[in-house]
């Protein structure tokens, strides 16, 4: 059970996360111990929190997976993991990366509270919202480069967010059209 469970959190889609690190990076503080450990634990924060978001789509989309040709291997779809296992999993992990963000900071708690609310709307409907589609994809990037800020306290580039918007507007609009 544990190994499907570890599938279904997507660990290879972790690495989304790493632009957390923007800000500590273009703030010049990546020589500050104490801001690099906590930008750590929020890259871990997001890394499981999009885990559980996984867990909630491959639940909603369980009945439409089995059809397709890959997805159909996935863990919950397969049957290999219940969805009473996923979703009991996905709210555990969600309580604590919740909890955990609010215990770093206030405004990064709101940020991977907002991330959270997002990506579960996304899972739920907003995917099959044509443009909406990628434009919450795009603002998933903004926020995870807003939360690497606001964890550390320090001032985000407006510039930072044009381009980050930008890049995730590219990579969506990219995938949507492959």
């Amino acid at each position: 059970m544990l190994i499907p469970l570890l599938e279904s959190l997507r660990p290879k889609q972790w690495i989304k996360n790493l632009s957390i690190f923007a800000a500590i990076i273009f703030s010049q503080n990546l020589h500050d111990f104490n801001l690099l450990l906590i930008t750590c634990w929020a890259v871990l924060i997001f890394c499981l929190l999009s885990g559980s978001i996984y867990l909630i789509n491959d639940v909603f989309d369980r009945e439409k997976d089995r059809q397709h040709p890959l997805k159909r291997k996935r863990p919950i779809p397969s049957g290999r993991l219940s969805p009473r296992t996923a979703i009991t999993t996905s709210i555990v992990l969600s309580l604590f990366c919740l909890l955990s963000s609010f215990y770093l900071r206030l405004e990064f708690g709101l940020v991977a509270l907002a991330y959270f609310v997002l990506s579960a709307l996304y899972s739920w409907q907003l995917k099959h919202i044509v443009i909406l589609d990628v434009m919450v994809i795009a603002i998933g990037f903004v926020l995870r480069v807003v939360s690497g800020a606001v964890v550390i306290n320090v001032e985000i580039s407006s510039w930072l967010l044009i381009c980050t918007i930008l890049l995730a507007l590219f990579m969506a609009l990219s995938k949507r059209r492959h």
